[in-house]
C-alpha cells in the first residue's frame, strides 16, 4: 500500500505539535502506532524532528537509543544526528533568543561572539560590578555538569590554566564566566602555521606546568588536545576545557566509565581497560601526542574509536624522525616515552616530562619558558 502524500506532512505536523505540547511521544511509539507501513524517508523525517526538539529542550539526543529503536537505519542515523546538531549549533543564538536586543543580564554586558562549537557559544562580555572583561561560555545543552566543572577548576590558580570566575544560567541555558584569553587554538596553529621546534617545546612545557598544578590538586584533565590549548601571539599557552576532568578519588574502575572524547589523543587505558587503570599518566600520553603532532605535523594514530583501537593493537607509532630527519633523537626519545602504550612505561609524572624537555632545551642552548 502506498503511503499517501497528504498524510506525510499532516502526520509529521501532528508528531511535532504533540511533542511541543509536552506529550513526549517517541519516534518508535509514533511510527508503531500508524496503520500503514511508512517509507524509510518518512521515518528519518520523524527521527530528525525528534532530534531537533530534543536539542531545543536543551537535552542531548541519545544516538544509542535511536540506533536500538531503528537498527535497520544504522548507516544513516549517525550522519543524520551529526548534520542536525551542526545545523542547530550554527543557528544557536542564546543572547538573541533570551535577551533580544538588550544583550545584557543583571551581571554581564554581552558583546561580540568569539567562537562557537559542538556545545555552545562563547561571547566576550564585561562583568558589570567590577568592569572585568570575561569570556562567557553559554551551552545549548541545559545540563548541570558545567557547575561541577566550574567547582573543580575554580580551585586552580595557574598562569597556564584558563581561570573560571563564575557559573550560572541565562534563561534555561547554563553559562560559565572565564578568563578572557586572546590567542589562537593550537589546532589552527598546527594546521596553518605550525610552530617551530623551539616554540613547540615552549608550548608543551607550559601546558605540562599547568597540568602539574592540576595533578597536585588531585585533578586529571582527560582531554588534552590541540583544540583545548590556546596560544597568544607572544607564545603564552593556556589549557582550556576541564569538562571531562575527574578527581583522582573518582577513578576506580566501578565509578568511572570510559569517556574517550578524542580517540586520537586519548591514552590506551581510556579506550580499553586491558591497558591498565586510568590516572595522571593519561594526561602525559595526551600531551605526548600533542608534542608528536607539533614535531611531525601528523597524528601518531588517527580515525574513529575502532580504528584507533585497532592501530594501538597492531601498529607502533612511527618515529618522528621518519617524517623529519632533523628532529633530535633525544627529543624524539622524550616524545616516544610520553606516548608508550603501557602507562608504567611513560614518565612517572607530568613534571618529569616537563623537566626532560627543559634539560633538552638547556643542553641545546635553547632559551625557552
Amino acid at each position: 500500500m502506498n503511503f499517501p502524500e497528504d498524510n506525510y506532512h499532516e502526520l509529521l505536523r501532528q508528531f511535532e505539535e504533540g511533542n511541543r505540547d509536552g506529550e513526549r511521544i517517541s519516534p518508535l511509539r509514533f511510527i508503531g502506532g500508524l496503520t500503514i507501513e511508512p517509507p524509510q524517508e518518512f521515518i528519518l523525517e520523524v527521527i530528525a524532528v525528534d532530534i531537533e526538539l530534543t536539542l531545543t529542550r536543551g537535552e542531548k539526543p541519545s544516538s544509542q537509543k535511536i540506533l536500538s529503536d531503528f537498527p535497520y537505519l544504522a548507516d544513516q542515523i549517525p550522519e543524520l544526528i551529526s548534520e542536525i546538531v551542526e545545523t542547530f549549533v550554527a543557528k544557536f543564538c542564546p543572547v538573541r533568543n533570551i535577551l533580544g536586543d538588550v544583550r545584557s543580564t543583571i551581571e554581564y554586558e554581552i558583546e561580540n561572539e568569539i567562537d562557537r562549537g559542538g556545545m555552545g557559544v562563547v561571547y566576550e562580555a564585561t562583568q558589570k560590578t567590577i568592569g572585568r572583561k570575561v569570556a562567557l561560555k553559554v551551552l545549548f545543552l541545559a545540563r548541570l555538569d558545567i557547575f561541577e566543572e566550574a567547582k573543580r577548576v575554580a580551585i586552580l590558580n595557574h598562569r597556564n590554566i584558563c581561570r573560571i570566575y563564575d557559573a550560572g544560567k541565562i534563561g534555561d541555558f547554563p553559562f560559565m564566566s572565564m578568563q578572557l584569553v586572546r590567542g589562537e587554538s593550537l589546532r589552527n596553529r598546527i594546521r596553518f602555521n605550525r610552530p617551530s621546534i623551539l616554540e613547540s617545546i615552549s608550548i608543551v612545557m607550559q601546558i605540562a606546568d599547568g597540568l602539574a598544578a592540576a595533578h597536585r590538586s588531585n585533578l586529571v584533565h582527560f582531554d588534552v588536545k590541540p583544540q583545548n590549548i590556546v596560544v597568544s601571539n607572544d607564545g603564552h599557552a593556556w589549557l582550556m576545557d576541564f569538562g571531562l576532568a575527574k578527581k583522582k578519588s573518582e577513578l576506580s574502575l566501578e565509578s568511572y566509565r570510559l569517556q574517550p572524547a578524542s580517540p586520537a589523543y586519548s591514552a590506551p587505558e581510556q579506550l580499553s581497560l586491558q591497558y591498565g587503570e586510568r590516572g595522571i599518566r593519561c594526561d602525559i600520553y595526551s600531551l605526548g601526542m600533542v608534542l608528536y603532532e607539533l614535531l611531525t605535523g601528523r597524528r601518531a594514530y588517527d580515525g574513529d574509536l575502532s580504528q584507533v583501537i585497532n592501530q594501538l593493537k597492531f601498529d607502533p607509532p612511527r618515529r618522528p624522525t621518519d617524517y623529519d630527519s632533523t628532529i633530535s633523537p633525544k627529543l624524539e626519545a622524550i616524545c616516544l616515552k610520553a606516548i608508550e602504550k603501557q602507562p608504567g612505561n611513560r614518565f612517572a609524572s607530568i613534571a618529569e616530562l616537563r623537566d626532560q624537555l627543559r634539560a633538552f632545551a638547556i643542553a641545546n642552548g635553547i632559551d625557552v619558558y
